[in-house]
């Protein structure tokens, strides 16, 4: 069962997405914001990352660029209720600081699940 850390300052944005992606059949580990999100991506071997991009503190762009330093194969999926920041498309942030796909809210959570499948089979080098 893949491990996916979902990362979403929205208690009830990260509560839903968590249901429907344990429907989908991974196993999701949560966190309300880039610590605990690093926290629990130190502690257990997660096969992927989820993270909202507009989040107080560490944002969701300063969260990808460091996951990918410490991570450089791990997929990430930017996600957000924004469809800009400062002017610039979230898509186009997220890419830039290394997300491998970014979805805009409100999206299905079997949506993340397809986008997360495909991602994770990449990784271990067989088709989706």
């Amino acid at each position: 069962m893949p491990v996916i850390c979902l990362i979403d300052d929205d208690i009830m944005v990260r509560d839903a997405l968590a249901l429907g992606l344990s429907d989908a059949g991974f196993e999701v580990l949560t966190a309300p914001g880039a610590a605990a999100g690093f926290d629990i991506a130190n502690r257990r071997q997660v096969d992927a990352i989820v993270t909202d991009m507009n989040m107080p503190g560490t944002d969701g762009a300063q969260l990808i660029a460091e996951a990918r330093r410490q991570w450089p194969d791990l997929p990430i999926v930017a996600i957000s209720g924004a469809t800009v920041i400062d002017g610039r498309a979230i898509t186009d942030i997220a890419r830039e600081r290394g997300a491998n796909a970014a979805l805009s809210k409100p999206f299905r959570a079997r949506q993340l699940a397809e986008v997360l499948e495909r991602l994770i089979a990449e990784r271990r080098g067989s088709p989706s």
